[in-house]
Formats: C-alpha cells, sequence, structure tokens
C-alpha cells in the first residue's frame, strides 16, 4: 500500500515534470541560456524526477521511512513548483493562453511550494539522515525551528493576492516583511543546525554509518560549493544569473536524491570513497574554472573596451584556464585522496610512488628497500622486511627502517606461476592488528612486485653464476701457475741431484782416461781402472735412484708398502711406517700414487723422528704424518697430487698431517 502510493506520486511528478517541460518550450528554446541559467532545464527537472524516484525505492524497502517520504514530498511538490512558474512566465512575459491573474496565482503557488519548502525538507533530511531518527529528542528544537521558518516565509506570501502576485517582483506589506524576516533566518538556523547533527554523527559513528553519513555529507558539501561559486561569479558579473553559475548548482541538485538513496539503502556503499575522491576533484575544478573563466573575460574586456559575450574571447579564455589547470592538477587529486580517504591516502601515495620506482627495472640491492619501506608506510607498519629468494643460495633481504626485531607479525608470499619469488612481511605496534583492507593491501603488493622479484632473482642467479666462473677461471690459472712452478722445481731438483750425484762421478772421467791412455801398464793400470769401473757404477746407480724417484718401478710391481719402505730404506731415513692389516694390500694406481709422493713430500726433509701411519677408514685410504719439518716441505704441492686422486688434506697446529684419498670399491688385490 506504502509503496504504491510512493510510485503514485512518483508518475504524477514525472508526468507534471513533462507539462513543465512542454510550457517552458511554447515560449523559448530549451537550450537557451534563460531555459538553463533561471529555469534549470534539465537538470533541476530530472532532479525532482529523481527525488520522487529514489524515494518511493526507499518506500518500497521500507515503508515508513522518513526519508523515502521526504524525498518523495520535495520532488512532488517541486515538479508542481516548476510547472507553476514556467507557466506564470509564460502568461507574464510571452502573452500564454490565460488571464494574467490566473498567472499571478501560478507564481504565487510556484513560491510557496517551491525553494524554501524545498530548503526546509532538506534540512529535516540531514537532520534524520541516515537512519530516518533524530540524534536524540533535544533535536526536535531544531526540527520546531525550520518549521517555524518556512511558517513565517508562508504567512508572508499569504499577505499578498495571488491574482496580483509578480513572480520577479515581490512586494509585501509590514508584517509580511517581519514575518520573511523571521522566516528566511530560521530556516537558515535549521540547516545550519541539521549541519552541526551531521558532523556530530560522523564523528559517532563507524563501519557501515560512517559510510553513510559520508555519502550524505558529501552531497551536502556539493551543494554549498555550488552556492559558493555561484556567489563568487555573479560578484564578477554583475549578479547576472547565467548557465555557467548555476550549472554547479543544478548538477548538485541532480546529485542530492541519488546520493541520499546510495546512502540509505546501501548499494555498494563501501564504493563511497572513490565517488567521494571524483566529486571533489569535479568540485574543484569546476570552481576554479568558473573563477578562471570569469576572471579574464572580464579582464580582457576590461583591456579591450569590449563587451564579454564575444565567441572568441569567450573560446580564448576556456583554453587559458584549461592550460593552467595542468599544473594544478597533481594538488588537487592530491587533496581529494587527502579528503575521500583520510589517512589511508597514504597506501595509495606509497603503491603509487612505488609503482613509478617500478617503471625502470630496478637492481636487487635497489628492489627489496623499495618493497619493504613500501609495504611499511602502506599500512603503517612498525617494521616491516622483504625477502627474496635465489636457488642455491640464501635469501636475500631487507628491512625498513632499520635492524630486524624478530619475525613479522604478517607475511605474504610472493608469487608468480606457482612458483615463490620471496615474501613479504610486517610488524604493526603494539596494540594495533592487521585489518583486512591492509591485508589486501600487501597481497596487491606482491602481485604487483612479483615480475620484479622474478627478474631480480634471475639477475641475482645469474650474478652468482658469472662470480662461480669467474672464481673457476681463477682457480684454474692458480693452478697452472702452481703446476708450471712445480715441473720448474722438479727440473731444477733434478738438474741439481745429476750435478752432484752423477755428474761428479763423470766430470773426471775422460781427463783420468786420457792419463790412462799413456800410463804403462801394470798393477797401477789395473788400479785406476777398477776405480773408474767403480765410479762408473756409483753415476749409474745415482741416475736410478733418479728415475725412482720420479715414479719408481717398485711401485707398479709390488704395491704401496714395500715401495715406501725400499725408498726411506734407500736414503737412509729412520721414518717408522706402520701399515695396518686393512691398508697392507693393492690399490688403485691413482690412490698408491697420490699416496707415495705424499709421504715422499712430507719426509723428504723431515725430522728423524719422524712416522707414518697408513689404514683404510670408510673406504679411504687415510695416511698421518707426524713429526714432518712443517716449514721446509711444499703444502700446496701434496695438495694438488692428492686432489687429483679426488682426496683430501689437513694440517693441525700439532702437525698432524693427514691425507684421506677414496678408495673404488671392489674386491682389492692381495699381496
Amino acid at each position: 500500500m506504502y509503496a504504491r502510493v510512493a510510485w503514485v506520486l512518483a508518475a504524477l511528478t514525472m508526468l507534471i515534470a513533462g507539462a513543465d517541460v512542454w510550457v517552458t518550450s511554447a515560449y523559448r528554446p530549451l537550450l537557451s541560456e534563460e531555459a538553463i541559467a533561471v529555469h534549470g532545464f534539465p537538470f533541476v527537472t530530472a532532479a525532482v524526477v529523481g527525488c520522487s524516484a529514489m524515494g518511493a525505492l526507499i518506500v518500497t524497502r521500507w515503508a515508513r521511512h522518513p526519508i523515502g517520504w521526504l524525498l518523495c514530498l520535495i520532488g512532488f511538490l517541486a515538479s508542481i513548483s516548476l510547472l507553476a512558474e514556467a507557466y506564470s512566465v509564460w502568461v507574464a512575459t510571452a502573452d500564454g493562453p490565460g488571464s494574467r491573474s490566473l498567472g499571478g496565482i501560478a507564481g504565487w503557488i510556484s513560491a510557496l511550494v517551491g525553494g524554501q519548502l524545498s530548503l526546509a525538507a532538506l534540512a529535516i533530511l540531514f537532520l534524520v539522515a541516515p537512519d530516518g531518527r533524530l540524534l536524540s529528542r533535544r533535536w526536535r528544537a531544531a526540527v520546531v525551528v525550520t518549521l517555524v521558518g518556512y511558517g513565517g516565509y508562508a504567512g508572508s506570501l499569504l499577505t499578498l493576492s495571488p491574482t496580483a502576485f509578480d513572480i520577479d517582483r515581490q512586494e509585501t506589506g509590514p508584517i509580511g516583511s517581519l514575518l520573511s524576516v523571521l522566516g528566511l533566518p530560521f530556516i537558515a538556523g535549521g540547516l545550519v543546525a541539521a549541519m552541526v547533527s551531521m558532523v556530530i554523527r560522523l564523528r559517532r559513528s563507524r563501519g557501515v554509518q560512517r559510510q553513510q553519513l559520508r555519502l550524505i555529507a558529501l552531497a551536502v558539501v556539493f551543494v554549498a560549493l555550488s552556492f559558493v561559486f555561484l556567489i563568487v561569479v555573479q560578484l564578477f558579473n554583475g549578479g547576472r544569473q547565467t548557465w555557467m553559475s548555476s550549472l554547479p548548482l543544478f548538477v548538485s541538485y541532480l546529485c542530492l536524491p541519488l546520493l541520499f538513496a546510495v546512502a540509505v539503502l546501501r548499494y555498494r556503499l563501501f564504493d563511497v570513497d572513490l565517488i567521494i575522491n571524483r566529486a571533489v576533484v569535479l568540485a574543484l575544478g569546476t570552481i576554479f574554472a568558473g573563477i578562471g573563466y570569469t576572471g579574464l573575460v572580464i579582464a580582457v574586456a576590461a583591456l579591450l573596451n569590449t563587451h564579454t559575450d564575444g565567441f572568441w574571447l569567450s573560446l580564448l579564455a576556456t583554453a587559458l584556464v584549461a592550460l593552467a589547470f595542468q599544473p594544478l592538477r597533481q594538488r588537487v587529486v592530491w587533496l581529494a585522496n587527502r579528503l575521500a580517504y583520510g589517512a589511508r591516502a597514504l597506501p595509495y601515495e606509497a603503491l603509487s610512488e612505488f609503482s613509478r620506482r617500478l617503471a625502470e627495472p630496478p637492481s636487487p640491492n635497489a628492489l627489496l628497500p623499495a618493497v619493504a619501506e613500501a609495504a611499511g608506510r602502506a599500512v603503517s607498519a612498525r617494521s616491516s622486511i622483504a625477502v627474496l629468494q635465489v636457488p642455491g643460495l640464501v635469501g636475500i633481504s631487507d628491512v625498513w627502517p632499520g635492524p630486524a626485531d624478530g619475525a613479522p607479525d604478517y607475511e605474504v608470499p610472493v608469487r608468480q606461476g606457482g612458483d615463490t619469488l620471496g615474501s613479504i612481511g610486517v610488524t604493526m605496534p603494539k596494540g594495533r592488528g592487521l585489518r583486512p583492507a591492509d591485508e589486501q593491501l600487501l597481497r596487491d603488493l606482491a602481485d604487483q612486485t612479483a615480475l620484479a622479484f622474478r627478474n631480480a632473482a634471475m639477475e641475482t642467479e645469474l650474478a652468482g653464476h658469472v662470480a662461480a666462473l669467474d672464481r673457476t677461471t681463477e682457480a684454474l690459472a692458480e693452478s697452472r701457475r702452481r703446476i708450471i712452478a712445480a715441473d720448474d722445481a722438479a727440473r731444477r731438483r733434478l738438474e741439481s741431484a745429476i750435478s752432484r750425484d752423477v755428474l761428479s762421478h763423470l766430470q773426471p772421467m775422460p781427463e783420468r782416461l786420457s792419463r790412462l791412455s799413456v800410463a804403462k801398464s801394470g798393477n797401477a793400470a789395473t788400479d785406476e781402472l777398477e776405480q773408474l769401473v767403480d765410479e762408473t757404477n756409483a753415476a749409474l746407480e745415482s741416475l736410478r735412484v733418479l728415475t725412482q724417484g720420479l715414479f719408481p718401478t717398485q711401485l707398479a710391481r709390488a704395491g704401496l708398502a714395500r715401495a715406501l719402505s725400499s725408498h726411506l730404506a734407500r736414503n737412509g731415513q729412520a721414518v717408522a711406517v706402520h701399515f695396518e692389516p686393512s691398508a697392507d694390500r693393492r690399490f688403485p694406481a691413482r690412490v698408491e700414487a697420490a699416496a707415495y709422493f705424499a709421504c715422499v713430500e712430507a719426509v723428504r726433509a723431515g725430522s728423524m723422528a719422524a712416522r707414518i701411519d697408513l689404514r683404510v677408514v670408510a673406504a679411504e685410504l687415510v695416511v698421518q704424518i707426524r713429526g714432518h719439518a712443517r716449514d721446509q716441505i711444499d703444502v700446496q704441492a701434496i695438495v694438488d697430487r692428492v686432489e687429483a686422486a679426488g682426496g683430501r688434506l689437513s694440517l693441525d697446529e700439532a702437525g698432524l698431517l693427514s691425507v684421506s684419498i677414496p678408495v673404488d670399491a671392489g674386491e682389492p688385490t692381495r699381496l
């Protein structure tokens, strides 16, 4: 029943608005400046229809909701006012059908149910928004003040004769003037009280109600700014009402019922932030355009001593205003973000700045600090950490604003294509948790940085491979240098040994042979010859020993134990050698050669109290050498030989040289 009545009122409003359009078109073009600036077509017409329609929607949802019925009433009565005004002007200015007295009555009705009644109804709307109830019983006084104000204004109209009413000039008597002076300030007082009530509600509200009130506050601010814009423009153009000065006000009228309906019906209520943001940008841009346009037109007209209605002058002023607004656009957007989001504008500003920093691919050293800072600032965290995971390396991380103070309270992974590339973690201040919106913000940040993380991981991994190749190249170069140095040292040792042990026997031999050739035969010659034979045999034995040092033949024939014992006995070195049963066997040639040369090199210049122990432990031949001259052996040469066989060497502070060489699997050959 209630919904049907509301929709009937909405239908009547639409029919009356259509009649108003027809009447207005009868005496002036609908798109003329007078029709737009004075009568408000098509914005005011659409606003009254919208009021009734939105009111009917609210009543359909909640049958006795005061805001729905107030919107229906405002739309219906405002449509009657528009039609009556249009007819009155038609009769008065264009000799429309009907008498002058009938036109006066229509103008009187238009004034009675027009703007002042709509303002009073708006004041009551703001007092009961958004739930249809006053803030408290004390606020009934504001409703009474508003109704008394409208009553005073209506009383001033009742002192006038409707048939002689002139819509452009309203001359009231003393009583009418008194009532008018009493009425208008009371309505204004009611509006001010409604604003105060809304501010109090907004400060006390939370959650859904806060979003509702912010949307209604947007409607109020939009109307207020439009009034300011209208007054400022008319101050510059001599009080003439033009379409440029009236357009923001009419648009705010059109948006008013829509915003109220969205707030009350809670339709997509949490998109209000975006609506407020765009509305503030539009309002500031409109105010700037209006003031700039009016000021430029008047200034140029004054300089050129011409009128202000030239087409080219208007076009030039519009272009200059548009160019001047561009440098201010960023500041206007920033202000809109602040007004719409408040403290929550920081996350959006941080993410925007972070997106600009990602426009150029940053290095890992610059990416992680930027991500950590963006995450921390976005959710107002005490600290934040960004971790980049690189295959084969320890995770790279960076903490904002300083050293980490423990594990983060909340951590979101950075993923792309099913691969986890890293994580972003935040630690919130004590007593403050992470809101769902903040969690979603961190997830959005992680999605935004996924590609940058992958690029940084690939760059870090590639840098690691390059560094490993550089180290390998340097190691190969160092190994080559050691091989050359070892070969040169071996050649020098061989040359020295030949000079000392072989040439010392062979160098005197030519001279002694020449003496022997001229000597007489006999016992002396025989003794000399025997002496030469002995020295030749000594030289050969020295050569045999030297060649055995290069690679002893006995090592290949008899194995490690006998070759090592023979070498030590032949050189007269009192070194104790102990082979455990597990080591007294044959090993692969590379294992025996590595162990043999390690022992020979270690005891070459060793102490006479040296000791060598050999055993097999866990498939490794372990050689331990004690009592060697640590400062006189070539440890690097032993390392090269052992590592070539896959083994390793260790040398402790006590002088124990330990060599471990892997033994190939398989049944060993017994001696």
